[in-house]
């Protein structure tokens, strides 16, 4: 039989961890367009709302989810902000709209030092600045707070200017193409590839 007083204890645990979650957290970069925090409980409806969108999902691998649901975007903030070190985050205007996501996928074995930069933004915020504002500063976030990292990669699928566009005025360069290598809604596309290296980021301070 379990007491009162757990009862009682366990109740306010949980009530103290959804107050905490549902807190704003501390942006890791306050940029003149937008911010970078990580997520939020409260995101959710936003995330669904923005996400749900099939000129986004078309560029996205299939881990995104088509449609994009309340219950998806429940089920990706725990794993965004359980993850440690983090390394998804949101991104929101200044005023704390929720306008898209932006991250890390650390690679492995011999490439253990670079890491692939993905992003997305709803469909309202395009053509405002705001994802070349990000990727800059976010860039620069990544090399100054991960010593070891050497390289940021990007794989834009073929047909997706918007998205070379943002890379190029971050100071990426177009590496070359992987030829038929992505199968998506029916059709094959090639996939750009973009890089930059912690030395052209960040100068003599790399």
């Amino acid at each position: 039989m379990v007491s009162t007083s757990q009862n009682n204890s366990d109740a306010e645990q949980t009530e103290s961890q959804t107050q905490v979650q549902s807190e704003s957290p501390i942006p890791i970069l306050i940029l003149s367009r937008s911010m970078i925090r990580s997520y939020n409980v409260l995101d959710a409806p936003s995330i669904a709302r923005e996400a749900n969108n099939p000129l986004i999902a078309q560029w996205m691998r299939n881990l995104f989810p088509h449609p994009y649901t309340l219950l998806d975007a429940e089920s990706w903030i725990p794993i965004a902000t359980t993850r440690l070190p983090l390394r998804n985050f949101a991104i929101t205007r200044p005023d704390g709209t929720y306008v898209g996501g932006i991250g890390l996928k650390p690679l492995a074995d011999v490439e253990s030092r670079t890491m692939e930069i993905g992003y997305w933004m709803g469909e309202a915020h395009w053509g405002a600045g705001i994802m070349t504002e990000a990727v800059v500063a976010f860039s620069r976030w990544s090399f100054e707070t991960i010593p070891e990292l050497l390289r940021l990669e990007a794989g834009v699928f073929g047909g997706n200017e918007g998205s070379m566009a943002v890379l190029r005025k971050a100071g990426y360069t177009f590496e070359g193409r992987r030829r038929n290598a992505v199968f998506k809604n029916g059709k094959v596309l090639d996939i750009h590839m973009f890089a930059l290296l912690r030395e052209e980021c960040l100068g003599s301070q790399g």
